[in-house]
């Protein structure tokens, strides 16, 4: 698992720590200028106490003054004195005082970075993502290359955790030839950049990547090297973290011995989830190997209890979840293999939701109807060891009837919607366009529309066509009001004309619109489908991401997110 935290992400920026923050101000300190307070920081890093003192006086002074660039540098020096996670509150806030500044080189660009990281760590893919492409836009047309280099490292993280190992391992490469090429203009731009940290992170992040591809020589080229960096530049924390990456990559060689030995080495110092689980990962998969399978449960049953509380995707939690299954199987013990069973389900379905690469292979070694036959093996050996027992038949038969109307539902849906999928695949939107008439059919209908005459109603269509080919409708400040007057009628003229050729209002008019033009973007452009839904939504005119899925459902009979999930499997 790549250590995102500690060794892609090197630019933090937050408030965090409020222990330091709220000092009394030094009187010493207040007569200092802005650039004075700056050195007196650094000079003092990494002494948290005497560097929150500095900070500070620079936060209260910037708040004085009023300057926001200020404001928000002081807040990032609290951030860089304490080592906890991204407080997405805090990025939020960074961003809505940060947002309007034109042409900065930092700003907001890192508030999105940040923002973007804490949503990593929580295992918010998708609007982690959404965030580290705003981040990147603001990155490069400011021409701030280390923040761009970082984002894509972040990226990079994104695809392993997609199990596209591959071209994640590429990125790495790219950035190992990148580093120390960036120039640092100011003191500002130096606080944000260790060159030994990420020069260490990029040789983790490619070894880890190498154990993923089975290249474990190659591999181990790499975690030599970062041992032997991490102890030249006294970094413990990587030290033991490459320590503990060798575990992975002699248990994937056989050494089972060597791989269990520097586990627990490095144990002491992994001080985050991602580290505990994949501790008790490897500690359960070098057990069930062994066959000591009593101490693979108990080393898994650890596992399972961190994820339970973080929910943090993990790849091999299905793998996890299946060895449970056959042991509880083996035992007889009925209930835990459905207990299991039940999580397998609902891990697949969140692998599913934030990794579109990795269902596919669960659903093959494990696929739905294997599920329910033995879901249904399983309640009919219940029903027998119980059939003395009217409270025990009246769960199981419920049971059965949930999990099969449950499963029915599902099939019945997925048949509609592939079905309304290829459908959408085959038709254009130049086959939906509105207002094709011909003058012919004009003559022949307006006789349905009191009070208008022929030649405004041409008018009125002239003027739609023109505004769909223009794809105004993109507009979300469009209304009736707003397009009569830019079609030069009134409102009540052109509601009849929209009621009476689309047969529809004018907001189902505008969102059909939209809606197929969103179709249309989601088959040829690419780039439009790696968007968050709310990051769709609002780029196609509408306010809300609910609003959005509503309209996509009620015009094509599927969501948007499953309409994207086929394509990206085609």
């Amino acid at each position: 698992m790549i250590f995102l935290k500690k060794l892609i992400f090197i630019i933090v920026f937050v408030f965090s720590n409020h222990s330091f923050y709220g000092q009394e101000i030094q009187d010493s300190l207040l007569n200092k200028n802005y650039k004075e307070l700056r050195e007196g920081y650094w000079e003092a890093f990494p002494d948290s106490i005497k560097c929150a003192k500095y900070a500070n006086t620079y936060l209260y002074k910037a708040k004085k003054a009023r300057d926001t660039i200020k404001i928000a540098r002081g807040y990032q020096w609290f951030n860089m004195l304490t080592n906890d996670y991204v407080e997405k509150k805090y990025a939020d806030s960074i961003i809505l005082i940060t947002k309007n500044i034109k042409d900065h080189p930092v700003y907001p660009a890192i508030a999105f970075h940040s923002r973007g990281v804490f949503l990593y760590n929580t295992g918010s893919y998708e609007a982690a993502l959404n965030d580290f492409l705003i981040a990147r836009e603001y990155a490069e047309n400011n021409n701030n290359l280390y923040l761009f280099f970082s984002i894509r490292g972040a990226i990079a993280a994104l695809k392993s955790k997609m199990g596209k190992d591959q071209e994640a391992l590429d990125i790495h490469k790219q950035e190992l030839k990148d580093v120390g090429r960036w120039k640092v203009s100011d003191i500002e731009k130096a606080s944000e950049i260790d060159e030994n940290t990420d020069y260490i992170g990029t040789l983790l992040n490619i070894s880890l990547s190498y154990i993923k591809l089975s290249k474990l020589d190659s591999a181990d080229i790499f975690l030599k090297r970062g041992i032997k960096e991490s102890l030249k530049l006294n970094d413990t924390l990587s030290y033991y973290s490459f320590v503990s990456s060798s575990g992975y990559n002699e248990y994937f060689k056989g050494n089972y011995r060597a791989a269990s030995d520097s586990l627990d080495k490095a144990f002491p110092f992994d001080d985050d989830q991602n580290a505990r689980i994949n501790y008790y990962l490897y500690k359960g998969k070098i057990a069930r190997d062994l066959n000591n399978v009593e101490e693979a449960i108990s080393h898994f049953e650890k596992l399972d209890s961190i994820y339970e509380v973080y929910k943090d995707p993990v790849r091999e939690l299905p793998e996890v979840y299946k060895t449970f299954i056959n042991y509880y199987k083996e035992k007889g013990d009925t209930e835990n293999q459905l207990k299991y069973l039940d999580k397998l389900i609902a891990a697949d379905s969140v692998l599913d939701a934030n990794f579109y690469y990795l269902n596919t292979n669960i659903t093959k070694e494990y696929d739905i109807p294997q599920l329910t036959a033995e879901k249904d093996k399983l309640i009919r050996s219940l029903q027998r060891k119980k059939t003395r027992s009217k409270n025990g038949i009246i769960i199981l038969s419920f049971l059965f009837l949930l999990f099969g109307g449950l499963f029915f539902y599902y099939y019945r849906k997925q048949r509609m919607y592939k079905k309304k999928f290829g459908y959408l695949m085959q038709e254009s939107r130049k086959e939906a366009k509105s207002f094709q008439l011909t003058e012919t059919k004009i003559k022949v209908e307006d006789e349905g529309i009191k009070g208008i005459s022929e030649e405004l109603i041409k008018k009125i269509i002239g003027g739609l066509n023109a505004f769909e080919q223009k794809n105004e409708f993109l507009d979300p400040s469009i209304t009736l009001n707003s397009l009569s007057k830019k079609l030069h009628t009134n409102s009540n003229y052109l509601s009849k004309v929209i009621n009476y050729y689309e047969q529809k209002n004018f907001s189902n008019y505008i969102n059909g619109l939209r809606i197929d033009y969103t179709v249309e973007q989601f088959k040829a452009n690419k780039q439009f489908r790696l968007y968050s839904v709310k990051g769709i939504a609002e780029e196609v005119g509408f306010k809300s991401t609910e609003s959005f899925s509503k309209a996509f459902f009620k015009r094509t009979g599927i969501y948007p997110s499953y309409f994207i999930k086929q394509l990206m499997k085609g």
